[in-house]
């Protein structure tokens, strides 16, 4: 850090502090002095180490072409040539000179070293902290439900164990909200990342309502009435949502009475046979009865009534939305 010289011309002191100020001034100097030639001397000893290096090991190289010389042209046999005795052909550098020769020969390695060793550290860092779902939870509703992605997160992360053994447990959540008044061109794109998903084997539980399309339910396991006999939430769509207890949930006051948690029926995709597709669905399927059994017993416990909000209303002719 650098200081403010002083001029002590300007300051109007007396002589005995003119003169204290004088001596601060000349003992500043004398020390940055001090500093600067110690610098210098300290550089200039690297410098000599440097060439002194360099000079031995030109030395060296001339004293070996001398010698590859002379058993060329047969001026000396291998047995008294220096270059085959068991003693090194030169004495090693030491100190700061052979650091100066480590780096002259090497420093392409070693650079080349380091910055391979920081990339891979930052890919097994980044690999190791990168949050990954334990499972996939897919929205494919016209509602607002696709705007409460946080509260659906955390009601289903109650459910999870940590499938992967990562530590935590954290819930995907996918939004495709197709409905019947988008354009054709966003309804293609939604299609396309519903059915990536499918291929994927992922995201086996959908939030599903009145409104998702037909060829999507056809996936749906529709046999859960069998699995769940005598739960009244429980039909051929799903797990009903019809309860203010699942309003609740997803802080959702006017949530539509028509939405169901569904789940798809385990197939052989492209990432998944047939095997896999089964124990991804268990999976899935034990994540699927806990909220099941647990929604239905705090259901019945409360006497829910059920919710009064109507699902959107789309007219066959116009397809514009009115909702009751």
């Amino acid at each position: 850090m650098s200081k403010k010289k002083i001029n002590i011309d300007k300051l109007e002191l007396d002589e005995e502090d003119r003169e204290y100020e004088e001596r601060l001034a000349k003992e500043e100097q004398n020390k940055r002095r001090q500093l600067e030639e110690q610098a210098a001397a300290e550089e200039a000893e690297r410098e000599k180490q440097e060439r002194e290096a360099e000079k031995e090991r030109e030395r060296q190289i001339a004293e070996e072409k001398l010698e590859l010389l002379k058993l060329k042209s047969g001026l000396t046999d291998e047995e008294s040539s220096e270059l085959t005795k068991n003693d090194d052909a030169y004495e090693k550098p030491h100190g700061w000179a052979a650091v100066v020769n480590f780096w002259y020969h090497y420093k392409f390695i070693v650079t080349f070293s380091f910055i391979a060793l920081v990339i891979v550290g930052f890919l097994v860092i980044t690999e190791a902290t990168r949050k990954r779902d334990d499972i996939c939870v897919m929205i494919v509703t016209d509602n607002d439900l696709s705007q409460r992605t946080e509260e659906i997160e955390t009601f289903f992360e109650k459910y999870v164990d940590d499938l992967d053994g990562n530590g935590y447990v954290h819930v995907g959540i996918i939004n495709i909200p197709i409905g019947q008044n988008i354009d054709p061109v966003t309804e293609n794109t939604y299609t396309q990342k519903f059915l990536a998903q499918v291929q994927t084997g992922e995201a086996m539980i959908v939030i599903t309502d009145s409104h998702t399309r037909d060829d999507y339910m056809e996936m749906m396991d529709n046999t859960l009435e069998e699995k769940f006999p005598d739960n009244k939430y429980i039909d051929e769509k799903g797990f009903s949502l019809n309860s203010e207890v699942m309003a609740q949930e997803f802080k959702y006051e006017l949530m539509p009475n028509d939405v169901h948690m569904s789940i798809r029926f385990p197939q052989a995709t492209m990432s998944l046979d047939s095997e896999e597709a089964k124990k991804k669905y268990d999976e899935y399927f034990e994540v699927f009865s806990k909220i099941v059994n647990d929604i239905t017993a705090r259901c019945e416990e409360t006497h829910d009534k059920g919710l009064t909000t109507e699902p959107i209303q789309y007219d066959a002719d116009s397809s514009t939305a009115d909702e009751k």
